[in-house]
């Protein structure tokens, strides 16, 4: 990779992240980016939490089936993480063949991922983050790709602290936020009622079950517009805004569930005697109340949320 190309690159990722509302989005776009540069298969991006001491599943890229279908996989720690909080992992790194914990002793959905490099995001001398790729090529990243990743970190690190810091001294809520809010949970549950409703016919269980839908909105539209309200009268300070405290309902955690065992859409509306095109409606509204691309992503957050101890 010449000079000219290899700032080309640096510039197109560091536009998707300065362009970008939504760091979610923009960290996603700068994944994809990464791994077509240096012609890698997949990768995945995690966040420190607030504690400073453990890590979430922020952003994934065409993940094998080992570990989309098993989003369990992704949970916890690996020696990367380990290794990362200890210290020891401060710029751009080989790590070696099938190194990856995540993929280790399994036989069969790998895809046959082996090269592994780990890169830390670290801003001053703040622990960010980890960008994690997998390659199927035996081989090791030379010095300029080394060190392109280290630029990309950097910009990466930069752009998750900036939105941190948006958020921690924001003091209203934005109407970008709201709109945020009515494009990911609110008209996603509007389009699945009414997508009920037309396919309920004269089936009594449909209009129950698009029922139970626009009584589970309201709650939420209820509970949107009661802190919303509470923030505006009182001015407060927030570091971001609130959910309702649990926004999925019984059925859809149920599906999450399932998701997390590894069953495939039919064989969720098997288990919970439901059509497989109501599953699919179930996993959009999942998906969208926790601003996830993906299962394994939203599995990822409902074990950082608590969800499967409800």
């Amino acid at each position: 990779m010449n000079d000219k190309d290899y700032f080309s690159h640096v510039y197109e990722i560091a536009s998707h992240l300065n362009k970008e509302f939504s760091l979610h989005a923009a960290l996603r776009k700068s994944l994809e980016k990464t791994t077509e540069i240096l012609n890698i298969e997949t990768g995945w991006i995690w966040l420190t939490e607030p504690d400073n001491e453990s890590v979430y599943l922020a952003v994934s890229h065409n993940l094998p089936p080992a570990l989309s279908n098993h989003p369990e996989r992704l949970s916890g720690w690996c020696y990367c993480i380990k290794q990362y909080f200890a210290d020891d992992i401060s710029q751009a790194v080989n790590i070696s063949e099938i190194a990856c914990s995540r993929l280790k002793d399994i036989s069969s959905g790998t895809n046959d991922l082996k090269f592994h490099a780990t890169i830390p995001i670290i801003i001053n001398d703040q622990k960010v983050g980890l960008i994690n790729l997998l390659s199927k090529e035996t081989r090791q990243l030379n010095e300029k790709e080394l060190t392109i990743l280290n630029t990309i970190s950097e910009l990466v690190g930069t752009a998750i602290q900036r939105t941190r810091l948006q958020h921690a001294t924001s003091n209203v809520v934005p109407e970008t936020t709201l709109s945020k809010i009515s494009e990911a949970v609110l008209f996603p549950n509007i389009e699945a009622i009414i997508s009920s409703l037309e396919s309920t016919k004269s089936d009594k269980n449909k209009i129950k079950e698009a029922l139970n839908k626009a009584a589970d909105l309201q709650k939420q539209l209820k509970t949107l517009l009661k802190e919303t309200v509470a923030i505006e009268q009182t001015g407060k300070t927030i570091q971001e805004f609130s959910y309702p405290e649990i926004p999925i309902t019984k059925r859809e955690l149920q599906v999450l569930t399932l998701i997390k065992k590894g069953l495939t859409n039919e064989q969720i509306g098997t288990q919970l005697f439901i059509t497989e095109r109501t599953v699919k409606f179930h996993i959009t509204a999942i998906l969208s109340k926790l601003n996830a691309t993906n299962r394994t992503e939203a599995v990822d957050i409902g074990f950082k949320r608590g969800l499967f101890s409800l």
